[in-house]
């Protein structure tokens, strides 16, 4: 291109992109152009921040610019980025990364070569800054950022007060709990860089269900789509998705939560099972009740009726984080006041027939001993999720809205990855977001799906052997002339 320039054009450009390389030399952050989503995750002035995106959508280079944005003095700040500037220095990051090996030296490292302007760092240079042993890279401006990993253990997370705690990449829960706490002193933001590939975890649960039904405050999530990066080549990138399956596909390419095992209740879907809240229950109906009562984590419980067309309706739900059996039995006299019905029966899990070892009594007892009295349901899980399925799939079992937990559950509740081997266990659900689900498991198992009712003749073997030589003795003599149904 330059060639078709006459001379002094084309010295004028080149001295212009020397000009340009210089400038790009000192400050790296000048040749900085956001795309539309990163723009947003960096206007942000929220103390939470999450970039979902999927592979090569940019989330990293937002992330690790933005901690440089708050970082760098003013004057290292380029014009054109000084209004994403929320911090002045020194400040104080931390970046969890998935390891301290690969990610942190040949991605995040290297977005900090490639991005911050070396004469802000202490020593003029990143390999002067950088201190290996304590993994910290500090700044000529007191400005510093320690770098930790997700696989290191939790005592390794507390420490000094914090401005920023950036994770790339999803973090454990506990680490992100244990780094909150070092954001006290300084009212400090978190920032999340990240693909979603752990399917429905805590961040699914804490962050983007809340986000979906627009009641997470004080927060900005931006989902960034491959698509987004206008620098990305489309037809490697067609050819890399290729490679994955429909699930991954979708968190890879668009930074969507997906169940990578598979929902075990595919059949459920809020249009044909979930209806409107009651506000009271219908006349005559069989009101019956199921009891996961775990402890320590959440205790479940289940109000259900079954109508006389064999519905089975979830109308009433409990989900009690932390309370004793005593506090969950006052909430279920609650729940029957509010009703104003009493169930026939109760369903518990039967593990809550063991004793204790040191009082000598059960969950049972204890519900026993509060006024609710119950049987041990059957804990067979693979059948139990039949059962369920085959109601779900017959139009036999809704639940109202007065059950979001429950609801939640069931679009949630997956199977385990599958094996490698073909001598692993076999196919199971993911032990996670079921307590309720485990309470509806016993009451189904109690009131199974009626089967279609098929006429079946009551004769005897000795009686239908009778009829069918009567009827053979009465077509001969039909044939012999006597007429129809004479007998000699």
């Amino acid at each position: 291109m330059l060639g078709s320039l006459d001379a002094a054009t084309r010295r004028q450009v080149e001295d212009e992109l020397r000009l340009l390389e210089g400038v790009r030399a000192r400050n790296p952050l000048e040749a900085y152009v956001p795309h539309v989503k990163q723009v947003v995750f960096h206007a942000s002035g929220e103390d939470l921040k999450v970039f979902l995106g999927g592979n090569r959508s940019g989330k990293t280079t937002a992330g690790i610019v933005d901690d440089l944005i708050q970082a760098l003095d003013v004057r290292d700040v380029p014009k054109h980025l000084r209004g994403f500037k929320r911090w002045s220095p020194p400040f104080y990051c931390r970046v969890v990364t998935p390891d301290l090996g690969q990610t942190l030296d040949q991605v995040v490292l290297q977005k900090i070569r490639e991005w911050c302007p070396p004469g802000a760092l202490a020593g003029g240079s990143l390999d002067k800054a950088f201190d290996q042993r304590l993994r910290v890279l500090r700044f000529a401006n007191g400005s510093w950022f320690q770098f930790m990993s997700n696989d290191q253990d939790l005592d390794k997370f507390g420490g000094a007060a914090l401005h920023r705690v950036h994770y790339d990449e999803e973090p454990r829960q506990d680490i992100r709990r244990e780094s909150l706490a070092r954001l006290i002193d300084y009212g400090g933001d978190e920032v999340f860089t990240m693909t979603p590939l752990r399917g429905m975890s805590w961040m699914y649960d804490d962050v983007w269900v809340p986000f979906q039904e627009k009641r997470l405050n004080g927060a900005t999530v931006v989902l960034v789509d491959m698509d987004d990066n206008p620098h990305l080549d489309e037809r490697t990138k067609v050819r890399v998705l290729a490679e994955y399956s429909p699930e991954e596909r979708l968190a890879r390419k668009s930074g969507l939560f997906v169940h990578f095992a598979g929902l075990v209740y595919s059949e459920f879907s809020s249009e044909a099972h979930v209806k409107p809240a009651l506000s009271e229950l219908p006349d005559g109906v069989e009101v019956f009740g199921g009891i996961d009562p775990g402890i320590r984590h959440m205790a479940a419980v289940v109000f259900a009726y079954l109508d006389a067309d064999d519905n089975l309706v979830v109308f009433d739900e409990l989900a009690l984080q932390g309370h004793t059996i005593s506090e969950v039995c006052k909430e279920i006299e609650l729940k029957k006041l509010r009703w104003g019905c009493e169930p026939r029966w109760w369903v518990i899990d039967p593990a809550s027939r063991n004793k204790n070892n040191q009082t000598g009594r059960s969950d049972q007892m204890e519900f026993a001993d509060h006024g609710i009295f119950t049987s041990p349901g059957q804990n067979a899980v693979r059948p139990g999720i039949n059962k369920v399925k085959e109601r779900l799939r017959a139009g036999k079992l809704v639940v109202t809205a007065d059950c979001p937990e429950l609801i939640s559950e069931f679009k949630k509740y997956r199977w385990a990855s599958p094996k490698r081997s073909e001598n692993d266990a076999r196919e199971a659900p993911v032990k996670r977001d079921d307590h309720l689900l485990d309470a509806l498991r016993y009451v189904v198992m109690s009131r199974p799906l009626t089967p279609v009712s098929v006429p079946v003749e009551s004769l005897s073997v000795q009686e239908r052997m009778f009829r069918e030589s009567l009827k053979g003795l009465g077509e001969r003599v039909h044939d012999s002339g006597n007429g129809p149904g004479q007998f000699i």
